[in-house]
């Protein structure tokens, strides 16, 4: 084979640079001693083409090709031929073509890629792109392909191979992302749900393009989900100033004053929205989840339904009414739903969404077997969406390494500080669905107490305290004060936030603060902390059946539940014996059952003056933004305690499982997992209980109201 001429490479260049004069020259001085030469003859052609002479280059083309069939160059010329000439299916076959002649060239691939991706073809596309990457590391248009890569990778909903084409593009270009890249990575943090990436990246495309629409309405998101909804309104208020009269970015918005917890706003900017677009589903949505806050299912009713005349496929829709009616929908309702269990191309959030909803609507019509089947597809969906596999997000070495490392750390014997200038705290922990909210309700309906809900501001501190122990390597004793002060400054400035810097008294129920009792007593030296028991396997099932969020990684998974569990009710067992001052436990039964005499004792315990109005909380007007929103409406009864016999047969061997590691299954209170008895009495409230919570008492209640019919 005769060796290339140097004066190609030359060409070749100068081509690159649109110096075709320079470029045809040097050709044609290879053609004089090497008038056969393909590859000077393809490149008169390409010339020629790129000067719209596409006429002149097919017959330069036609010379190279038939001196050399099997030149990758030529292919890749005739491909950018037919490509003028308008016949896509002709220039991706030669492209094609130049890829099996030579598969080691960046250009070639990145050619094909180009094709594919305008033909609709987006595997391929991606394939090409790839394959360009790994022929030639260090070629000038890595950074670039690597780029289209990271974004036909996150169209393919292949998350984390975007985010390695990012880290490619990174390194090709030897600095950071150019705006693009941070809106794909934006999207990769968004569609992981990792609220804490999303700000910072949209933080960089903000400053990068600080008029970026796209790029507020991205930090608006992730601050909204970390809990900052008054700086997120702000953030995204231009943007709906800018776009004027539309009912999309309105709705958005109601959605931060909904999350501020400013009902009035919200309602306004969806009537607002509405005004534009009488059918926008978004604003119809908004206006529906407001009257679900309010504990009015009329509304909720009215609304999902007037978005479903309009929108009959719209699945967030008949999802929300199954959810909040508790399954009660019309049979056109729970067919649209039942399209969701069929439909694999749906995203994954959606599709679990709907899918939670239908196995709602099977459980009201005692469908039972489908029902548990269809909950167990909606958190394996769950999965997908958090992981992007068919296996479990949740780390149990991490959290039972987290509880040993808590248990070391705080031991009891660390000095407490000055009470804090501000509302006192009342902390309501325990399991997710173990009767928080039915317990905040009771005790905020006291004239000195305000209710917060689940606030997002002690897990976020909590993350930055095991961040700074382990960095500084703190093992225990007194948190220095500048840290404390910082961090109480923090739920102080969303207590003013929420408007509830001047209550003496506020609830706080975010049941994953179980694990940050330790922390809160240095920071709230006198507040209380009421930790809720509810008996295992209900409390399982309940989540088992609800749609939680990222935060929540365990569960999806009847066994990770478990697991939970117990490192729950083992860590909750050290805070009662080491802060028999501050904690107290509270069986949800018993607190259902004998409900005054329950409330009465634990309100002395904590300190709080008894008031009648504890006893009749469903009479409030307040907002309650939990899964339970429509549950507290009513007065507490024992009518529904047992939801899971009806579904004995799939919920396996969890109580047997849960007692093995040591916790009561009939109460989840902990045990010494060696003697396999209950410990020793704790301190706290005696309230009085109808008889003792052992020897199978829930189940003889069960007997004596003739079984669970859920």
């Amino acid at each position: 084979m005769t060796s290339p001429d140097p004066r190609l490479a030359e060409a070749r260049e100068r081509r690159l640079q649109d110096d075709f004069g320079q470029a045809r020259a040097l050709c044609h001085a290879v053609l004089e001693t090497r008038p056969d030469d393909a590859e000077a003859l393809g490149l008169l052609g390409i010339c020629d083409i790129e000067c719209g002479d596409v006429t002149g280059g097919r017959a330069w083309l036609d010379q190279a090709e038939a001196a050399d069939p099997g030149n990758a160059s030529v292919h890749l010329y005739r491909s950018m031929q037919f490509e003028a000439e308008g016949n896509a299916k002709a220039a991706l076959d030669a492209a094609r073509r130049a890829s099996e002649c030579d598969s080691g060239r960046f250009d070639i691939w990145g050619r094909l890629g180009d094709l594919a991706g305008i033909g609709g073809n987006l595997p391929l596309a991606a394939e090409c792109f790839d394959k360009a990457l790994r022929a030639e590391e260090q070629h000038p248009a890595r950074a670039h392909v690597a780029l289209r890569l990271a974004g036909l990778e996150l169209q393919l909903g292949r998350t984390d191979a975007a985010e390695a084409a990012l880290q490619a593009t990174e390194a090709a270009s030897g600095g950071g992302l150019p705006p693009e890249g941070l809106a794909i990575r934006a999207a990769v943090a968004r569609n992981r749900a990792d609220w804490s990436l999303l700000r910072d990246v949209a933080q960089d495309w903000l400053d990068a393009v600080p008029n970026d629409n796209d790029a507020r309405g991205a930090l608006a998101q992730a601050l909204s989900q970390l809990g900052y909804y008054r700086r997120a309104i702000e953030i995204f208020s231009p943007v709906v100033a800018e776009r004027g009269a539309d009912p999309g970015s309105l709705a958005a918005l109601g959605r931060l004053y909904l999350g501020a917890r400013d009902t009035e706003a919200a309602r306004k900017t969806f009537e607002s929205a509405l005004e534009i677009d009488p059918n926008s589903a978004d604003a119809l949505f908004g206006l529906a989840r407001i009257g679900n806050f309010a504990g009015r299912v009329d509304e909720v009713e009215t609304y999902c339904r007037r978005i479903l005349a309009a929108h009959p496929d719209h699945l967030d829709a008949c999802a929300f009414l199954s959810e909040t009616t508790g399954g009660r929908i019309e049979d056109d309702e729970l067919a649209t739903l039942e399209t969701a269990r069929e439909r694999s191309d749906l995203p994954a959030d959606r599709r679990s969404v709907a899918l939670f909803a239908l196995g709602d609507a099977y459980h009201r019509r005692k469908r039972r077997a489908e029902a548990f089947a269809v909950w167990t597809l909606a958190n394996e969906t769950k999965w997908l969406q958090h992981n992007g596999r068919l296996e479990s997000g949740y780390d149990r070495d991490a959290q039972c390494a987290r509880v040993d490392r808590l248990i070391t750390q705080f031991d009891g014997r660390e000095p407490v500080g000055l009470d804090p200038v501000g509302p006192t705290p009342i902390f309501i922990v325990g399991m997710p669905r173990s009767g928080t909210t039915l317990l905040e309700a009771a005790i905020s309906a006291h004239d000195d107490v305000e209710p917060s809900g689940e606030l997002p501001a002690l897990p976020f501190i909590f993350e930055q305290f095991e961040r700074w122990a382990r960095e500084t390597r703190w093992q225990g004793g007194r948190i220095p004060d500048d840290r404390l002060d910082a961090w109480r400054e923090i739920y102080f400035k969303q207590l003013r936030e929420y408007g509830l810097d001047g209550a003496q008294w506020v609830t706080d129920k975010q049941p994953s603060n179980f694990q940050a009792v330790g922390l809160i007593r240095q920071l709230f030296p006198r507040s209380p902390v009421i930790h809720i028991r509810r008996r295992p396997l209900e409390t399982a099932f309940s989540i088992y059946r609800r749609n939680f969020t990222r935060q929540w990684p365990f569960a999806h998974a009847l066994d990770d539940i478990r697991h939970y569990y117990v490192e729950q009710a083992r860590m909750c067992d050290h805070w009662l014996r080491t802060y028999p001052d501050n904690v107290t436990d509270i069986q949800y039964e018993t607190l259902v059952i004998a409900f005054e005499d329950s409330l009465r004792s634990l309100l002395a315990h904590i300190g709080l003056s008894w008031d009648p109005k504890c006893l009749e909380f469903y009479k409030q007007e307040r907002q309650i933004m939990t899964f339970s929103a429509m549950q507290v409406r009513r007065p507490p009864s024992a009518d529904h305690l047992d939801s899971t016999t009806p579904y004995l047969e799939w919920l396996g061997d969890f109580e047997a499982g849960l007692e093995a590691c040591g916790v009561d299954p009939e109460t989840g209170e902990w045990r010494s997992a060696n003697e396999g008895q209950a410990g020793s009495p704790r301190p706290g409230p005696k309230a009085t209980e109808p008889e003792p919570a052992s020897g199978g008492f829930w189940r003889r209640l069960f007997n004596r109201r003739g079984g669970a019919q859920s």
